[in-house]
């Protein structure tokens, strides 16, 4: 039962990026940004199996993102993170005897292009993203705020929306660099609008790595879960989001449970943002 209580949110940064077929009519944006916390004191191990750290971490992430429409059935998006990275004292030196400290700094920075290849009832369209090697790190105390690589990711989105549903699924193939493996990505959502200002949704996330990357998980890197390779997780969850101002100005929430996980945080998270729109 703990399990499916759990949340994981320190998995690709891709994930954060919004989702769906639709593409943003020319000039026409959305721009939001977000605080997400993260809280934990044990992590999924490469096995699958809840590993205990003995201490308690953290990992807060400040992260401003946005849509733009270049050209009729043209977007582009992109993601800039900044990471908040803590680690308290072992109450277990002989079992985990590396030191406390904390770490901030740019997270991996994205950037991503969408185009719309249908748009009738059931719309269909195709992109990239691209997520830079911008981290910083520190091997001592095992943090660090992003991957050590580039990560390329096409993908192919599909769905169909109305007043009062709507829905997507996406597949992608992760392409990284810096030995770290390739990965398969596979979401979807559902979403239903409550009220004329309030749409909540339910998520599915999966994502199975390619195990084909050397890189090495060191152990002070082990004891964080901080963009470890080869990470699966199998997740879902609930998010919500409310117009202020209609079409204009609004409010996001979301939290994702973890059903399955390897080389991540176990723990939970608190995700927020305000949004503009034109």
């Amino acid at each position: 039962m703990r399990r499916l209580l759990t949340i994981i949110l320190l998995t690709l940064p891709i994930v954060t990026m919004a989702g769906g077929p639709w593409i943003r009519g020319y000039r026409k944006g959305f721009v939001q940004f977000g605080y997400s916390g993260l809280y934990y004191n044990a992590v999924f191990g490469p096995t699958g199996s809840e590993l205990p750290i003995y201490r308690n971490a953290s990992d807060v992430t400040l992260q401003l993102y946005a849509e733009y429409g270049i050209a009729n059935n043209w977007e582009v998006r992109a993601v800039l993170p900044y990471k908040l990275l803590k680690t308290e004292r072992s109450t277990n030196l002989s079992a985990n005897p590396t030191p406390a400290g904390t770490l901030t700094g740019i997270g991996n920075i994205g950037l991503g292009l969408k185009r719309a290849i249908l748009n009738g009832p059931v719309k269909l369209s195709v992109g990239v993203d691209a997520l830079a090697n911008t981290f910083a790190n520190n091997d001592r105390i095992g943090l660090r705020t992003g991957y050590e690589g580039w990560t390329v990711m096409p993908y192919l989105s599909i769905g169909s929306g109305g007043s009062r549903t709507y829905y997507f699924a996406e597949a992608g193939y992760g392409f990284m660099t810096q030995n770290y493996s390739n990965f398969l990505k596979l979401n979807g959502e559902l979403g239903y609008r409550l009220h004329p200002r309030l749409w909540v949704a339910g998520t599915l996330d999966f994502r199975l790595p390619g195990r084909n990357g050397p890189f090495f998980n060191t152990e002070a890197y082990q004891f964080t879960g901080t963009y470890l390779n080869d990470q699966l997780f199998l997740g879902a969850g609930l998010k919500a989001a409310y117009d202020i101002v209609p079409d204009r100005l609004g409010l996001t929430a979301s939290v994702i449970g973890a059903l399955a996980g390897e080389n991540v945080p176990f723990s939970r998270s608190y995700n927020a943002g305000i949004f503009i729109k034109w």
